[in-house]
């Protein structure tokens, strides 16, 4: 019985960033909620005889597990004296470490919970008794950053918060409101309030819930009477129809395009438009609301800046204390301003290859958690 007490306990800390009013995620000052990256605070020993193995444990979704095969990362990370186990659902976390490091994805797990799975309620429960007791033991990435990425509205305020701290006119967030009363005229003055302008987007306010893909494009006052609310509004910015994919590893970034929504207009005499982001934004899309393959191209389409995708990587790494981000951005027409319109806690790494992978992950445990061990300290 107790530990499906704890696991409810975990579930609420888990989503204590939702239950609390969606208003104040837009008014408060998000830097509170954000836990500091833990780093080293000595030198690393020199020469391996001085260090003991570390020990990454890893939790991934089945499908992630496909396209990131970690077991076969583990002859290669073992010469540079890491040893990856993966984590198992049905036993214990006590009896398969001690763990150094945690990678995970828990996404379903915690999913599974709050509807009621009574093996990932028991999952979490352990998992949440052996944090407490492994204080030293890194998990990747924090829960705290894993709460305000799986919340539609708290993806959103960090990545204002990063705006604001990178202090560049020329990268930005769109305007957005959160949208919960019906009827025409109080939708229109929140979003009046926001500066949210037609055409907008309207988006489900949690990734965790099954139809966090799909989104509706209002583009004017005719479709605000067939609103599914609640919903998070975001004004929409044209992009010649492409998307740029930003995967983080630490310090490493890929950068892919996708296609994506082609250019709108404003119009009361267009109906509203249901799509799902898996139709019109994945590598080989191809939607009548996609521009093409490679976007739609015009004078007005303006290049990614490579500086400018670094100091989103970076400045996002600093504000989440995360190293495994995706960051969706696109290029205003124009303007040419880089507008970071989405977030997500450890992405699906699709265009990126395994081995490159594999690579920038070693690279980023080598010379972050790894490197802090030596032969004298007590495993966790």
């Amino acid at each position: 019985m107790w530990r499906n007490d704890a696991a409810l306990m975990f579930l609420f800390l888990i989503f204590s960033m939702v239950v609390i009013s969606d208003v104040y995620f837009f008014e408060s000052n998000i830097t509170a909620y954000f836990s500091p990256t833990k780093v080293c605070t000595k030198a690393p020993p020199s020469g391996l005889q001085n260090k003991r193995r570390c020990r990454v444990g890893y939790l991934l979704l089945e499908d992630k597990e496909k396209r990131i095969p970690f077991y076969t990362f583990k002859e290669e990370y073992r010469d540079d004296g890491i040893d990856l186990i993966k984590v198992h659902v049905n036993s214990c976390l006590a009896d398969q470490g001690p763990f150094d490091v945690l990678v995970h994805d828990f996404t379903d797990i915690v999913r599974g919970a709050k509807d009621g799975d009574e093996k990932a309620e028991l999952f979490l429960a352990d998992l949440e008794e052996y944090i407490s007791r492994h204080p030293r033991m890194v998990v990747m990435n924090p829960l705290s950053s894993w709460k305000l990425l799986h919340d539609r509205l708290g993806a959103q305020k960090v990545a204002k918060e990063v705006v604001k701290l990178l202090n560049d006119p020329d990268i930005t967030v769109p305007n957005r409101a959160y949208l919960e009363t019906s009827g025409v005229e109080n939708i229109m003055e929140n979003l009046d309030a926001s500066g949210v302008t037609f055409p907008f987007v309207c988006k489900s306010s949690s990734f965790l819930e099954d139809d966090n893909h799909r989104m509706t494009l209002v583009f004017g006052r005719r479709g605000l009477e067939d609103l599914d609310l609640p919903c998070a509004a975001e004004s929409f910015t044209n992009h010649s129809g492409i998307l740029h994919k930003l995967y983080v590893i630490g310090e490493t970034n890929f950068v892919y395009g996708r296609p994506s929504l082609r250019n709108f207009a404003t119009s009361d005499d267009l109906p509203n438009v249901q799509f799902s982001t898996s139709q019109v934004a994945k590598a080989h899309s191809v939607s009548p609301l996609n521009a093409g393959k490679h976007g739609e191209p015009t004078s007005q389409t303006r290049p990614v800046s490579a500086d400018k995708i670094s100091r989103i990587s970076e400045m996002t790494r600093r504000v989440l204390g995360s190293s495994l981000v995706g960051i969706d951005v696109i290029v205003q027409d124009g303007t040419g301003k880089h507008v970071i319109i989405d977030m997500n806690d450890f992405p699906g790494y699709h265009e990126v290859g395994t081995g490159e992978f594999q690579t920038a992950l070693l690279q980023l445990l080598k010379t972050g958690p790894c490197s802090c061990l030596d032969s004298k300290e007590k495993k966790t």
